[in-house]
């Protein structure tokens, strides 16, 4: 059975900048921050990382509250960011969901560093969400690898058995 999981964010769409606008955007309003600084990556990098990075850059201590606080704000403010910088679906994807999805012996999922609201978001803004039934989200994960366990776990789960790794060669 095939199973193939798939990134957001520069995979399946480009945002224009959508996400890391709203998180900045939440930051100012959660958190009185005036001055940006520039000094947290994001790509490749999970939210609750990235939430954690900003709030120590900002002077802010990175309680497991104020993380939880900063992404509540950044989670309300991701629809009107992605209304207002658009984007667009990546070349190819509604060509490859259209021809693999929906066939009963193909899973199709997410391993990606937002969290799950954050996928549903950017995902239903380009009306793609419906075409994955699993996945690995960065809501509880500091580093990629974990999030992969947890699509691993999650695929598992949603098949309902569990099989070996292929082996190469």
């Amino acid at each position: 059975m095939p199973i193939i999981l798939f990134d957001i964010d520069g995979t399946l769409v480009r945002t224009g900048g959508a996400g890391k606008s709203a998180m900045e955007s939440a930051l100012v309003s959660a958190f009185g921050v005036t001055e940006i600084r520039d000094v947290v990556k994001y790509s490749g990098r999970t939210d609750v990382a990235i939430t954690r990075d900003l709030l120590e850059a900002h002077g802010v201590s990175p309680t497991l509250a104020n993380q939880h606080k900063l992404r509540d704000e950044y989670l309300a403010r991701l629809p009107g960011s992605l209304e207002a910088r658009g984007g667009e679906v990546c070349p190819g994807v509604p060509e490859l969901l259209a021809a693999i999805g929906g066939k009963p012996d193909v899973v199709l999922g997410l391993l990606t560093g937002n969290v799950r609201a954050g996928a549903r978001h950017k995902l239903g803004y380009f009306q793609l969400w419906e075409h994955f039934t699993c996945g690995g989200f960065g809501d509880d994960h500091y580093d990629r690898d974990d999030v992969a366990r947890a699509a691993l776990a999650c695929v598992r789960e949603h098949v309902g058995r569990t099989w070996t790794r292929p082996t190469c060669g």
